[in-house]
């Protein structure tokens, strides 16, 4: 039997399989009207988005993966992705270099960026995918920051699967040069309007979206210390543009998730997502999945329901994470103040990982039909603006430890925070998560990770109370030890899905570390006790039952 029939029969049973599942579920949903799917006929661009508070968070259970080594094919393109869909869930925006605005960027100086670019301002080729909406292509900080497809720029040549007798451009010859299910996607794609210009404002150039994307791109990775507009944590960066909301801010399942299975399999390192919706969506949840299983690391806002006075927010609780920041291995991020505070609109929960400046953020690019080039917005409010700040700070890592795991990545963004006065001394809380970024902690770890190390030894991890089991306002010890010199830090894993973070810590001369912490920061639960170093973690947890 040759390899493309074992591919076609591995194809027909992987259909076969999921057809099945599908009307498995749609048998069991027909018993309750209340749970019956919307077909996409069904969902307009002109119905209110899904509102519904999420049932549960599924919390952040990281998986260690090295390598693209995905046990799930994912559909090839956009248009098997749309067909598969049953409902379609609606997706909203949530919305010391010389550039002369650095000096009065106070996010920047919040976050210690300074101390991070004296280790690293990216190596240039790291790659950012941003689904959002459209994009300023050519902003005067952005245009030479998209990242642009090998497989789609260039000349056609003799024996290339485009070739037609003549040498044509690959990204003008209306072909699949890549042979990636899409055509001459040469800088991003546009999954809204199914072509490959990512361009915003096509649709309507006055919506309220049109302006988002570059907003957050300009964040992740504005080009700096070019002596002109704003300067961004990562200076060195390539940003992927895949446009998954239209000009009015919104998008629909299908749209996302093709957007994701999109940046995966074209090379991406870091996805950020300043979109989200109240409703768990098993299509974006697989293709959340397919991205971690691929070592590509997941940020996304928190959403903006933290005090519920949208009307976006009717029926969502304040403590409720949006989806898709509550699955499982999202970096999920909440927006702080300048005076470290919880923004009032931030929404917060048992999900958070960490907070990023997202209220009054001072500057970045913008786009309006009479400036495409040049136009910069201010004072900008919103978890949108928070996560690419994380999304840029995990470029910068990957810029040191290019080859590292998802749980590294996660384990270093979240044990090397700042902790608030407002977090009253906890190393954890559900409105802050772990705390503000720290990017010159992140990277001074990263870089000291990048030395030959052992399998670090978890030592006590109990309470005066019992062994096993806690309570609350328990006291808990925690201690690692590894050679002398490197660091540790304490992972705690929870049958409910979430991840709990003690702070790296230098390991004295004695070769150990310890930590004390409230068993306050943790849920009911089961939890297993690790010491991490890196990629290393101990080989037998120590398994802590709160009750």
């Amino acid at each position: 039997m040759n390899k493309k029939t074992k591919i076609f029969i591995s194809s027909l049973s992987r259909l076969c399989l999921y057809v099945g599942a599908v009307f498995l579920v749609g048998s069991l949903n027909s018993q309750d009207p209340k749970l019956t799917p919307l077909t996409r006929d069904e969902v307009s661009e002109k119905d209110t988005p899904v509102l519904l508070q999420a049932k549960s968070n599924a919390g952040h259970a990281h998986t260690d993966k090295t390598s693209k080594t995905s046990t799930k094919e994912p559909p090839q393109n956009y248009q098997s992705i749309k067909e598969s869909v049953i409902k379609e869930v609606q997706y909203r925006m949530f919305s010391t270099p010389n550039d002369p605005n650095y000096s009065n960027d106070w996010a920047l100086s919040k976050i210690n960026a300074s101390t991070a670019w004296s280790l690293s301002t990216g190596n240039g080729q790291t790659i950012v995918a941003v689904i959002d909406g459209g994009y300023a292509l050519n902003h005067e900080e952005l245009v030479s920051q998209w990242y642009t497809n090998p497989g789609e720029i260039g000349s056609t040549e003799l024996g290339d699967a485009c070739w037609s007798g003549t040498s044509q451009n690959k990204a003008t010859n209306n072909c699949d040069d890549d042979n990636n299910g899409y055509h001459d996607d040469w800088r991003g794609w546009n999954f809204i309007l199914e072509d490959n210009n990512p361009q915003t404002g096509r649709e309507n150039n006055r919506g309220d979206g049109v302006r988002h994307g570059s907003e957050v791109a300009g964040i992740v990775g504005a080009l700096s210390n070019n002596g002109i507009g704003i300067a961004s944590l990562a200076w060195n960066t390539q940003i992927m543009p895949l446009q998954a909301l239209d000009d009015d801010g919104n998008g629909y399942t299908s749209a996302v998730a093709s957007a994701i299975y999109y940046a995966v399999d074209n090379g991406a390192d870091v996805i950020n997502m300043s979109l989200g919706a109240f409703e768990s969506d098993v299509y974006l949840e697989a293709a959340i999945n397919y991205a971690i299983d691929n070592s590509v690391v997941v940020v996304a806002a928190s959403g903006n329901c933290g005090d519920s006075s949208s009307v976006d927010c009717l029926g969502v609780s304040a403590d409720t994470v949006a989806y898709p920041a509550a699955y499982p291995n999202v970096i999920a991020v909440g927006a702080s103040t300048q005076s470290d505070t919880r923004a009032s609109f931030s929404s917060y929960g048992q999900a958070l990982d960490v907070v990023a400046p997202g209220y009054n953020v001072p500057r970045s690019t913008s786009w309006t039909i009479s400036n495409q080039t040049s136009a910069y917005a201010t004072n900008l409010n919103g978890t949108s603006f928070a996560a690419p700040f994380v999304s840029s700070l995990v470029s910068l890592i990957k810029s040191i430890r290019p080859s590292t795991s998802v749980n590294d990545v996660v384990a270093l963004v979240n044990a090397t925070t700042s902790k608030p006065a407002v977090m009253s001394g906890n190393l954890y809380s559900n409105q802050f998560g772990h705390g503000v970024i720290n990017a010159g902690s992140a990277l001074t770890i990263a870089s000291s990770l990048n030395v030959p190390s052992s399998t670090p030894e978890l030592l006590q991890a109990g309470s005066h109370r019992s062994e096993h089991t806690t309570y609350s306002n328990d006291t808990i010890s925690s201690g690692c030890r590894v050679a002398s010199g490197t660091v540790c830090t304490i992972e705690l894993s929870g049958s409910n899905g979430f991840k709990r973070y003690l702070p790296y810590a230098t390991v004295s001369g004695a070769g150990s570390a310890g930590w004390s912490w409230s068993s306050n920061m943790l849920d009911s639960a089961n939890w297993e006790i690790r010491a991490r170093q890196g990629e290393n973690t101990s080989t037998t947890p120590y398994v802590l039952l709160k009750k």
